[in-house]
């Protein structure tokens, strides 16, 4: 048993260190889409509140010309939208302007990528499909491996035989009854 063991230790040592950013990766991930109703944790959304010329109301193929040619534009525009007879949109990649023709107010509002998160999110979620769809799949064979290989590095009271077992137990008794009120909910 003790050979057993000791190749328990070297592969959940090996495969542990191995599975360290990934871990990483799924776990801070995990946190941000766990509560993606609370914050959107791969853009950050921002808001600005500008002031042109107005414009006045008119036709809107007359206005839009006058409006554009008046905003701070950095990207191009995708469409423009004239959303009541005093708001006209524009939309532009990665936000819009928000315009008050009469009163000349324009809120440019837009998002950004969030540089770590929204990397982490994309893997996490699996947005890229082909090739970190094997990636995923070896680091979940990974934590198979690390989970039963686990079960075997402790032994005597700390281990299996004791509280380890009840702690194992506990973590299978979560999810089994998490899923038994959730059919009976639904």
């Amino acid at each position: 048993m003790s050979s057993f063991r000791s190749v328990c230790r070297t592969l959940h040592r090996e495969f542990g260190f191995l599975a360290v950013g990934l871990t990483l990766v799924y776990g801070i991930s995990g946190l941000a889409v766990n509560h993606a109703h609370h914050w959107d944790a791969s853009y950050k959304r921002t808001s600005e509140d500008l002031q042109m010329e107005p414009v006045g109301i008119g036709p809107t193929a007359e206005i839009t010309p006058v409006v554009l040619s008046r905003l701070p534009l950095t990207r191009p525009v995708k469409n423009t939208w004239r959303a009541a007879p005093d708001k006209l949109q524009v939309f532009v990649e990665g936000g819009q302007y928000d315009v008050d023709l009469v009163g000349g107010r324009v809120v440019r509002s837009g998002f950004a990528k969030r540089s770590l998160l929204w990397d982490m999110n994309f893997m996490h979620l699996n947005s890229g499909k082909a090739p970190w769809t094997g990636i995923a799949d070896a680091y979940a064979g990974i934590l198979i491996l690390l989970a039963v290989t686990g079960i075997f590095l402790v032994k005597g009271s700390r281990g299996l035989g004791g509280r380890g077992g009840l702690l194992m137990a506990l973590g299978f008794l979560v999810p089994v009854i998490y899923a038994a009120v959730i059919r009976g909910g639904h």
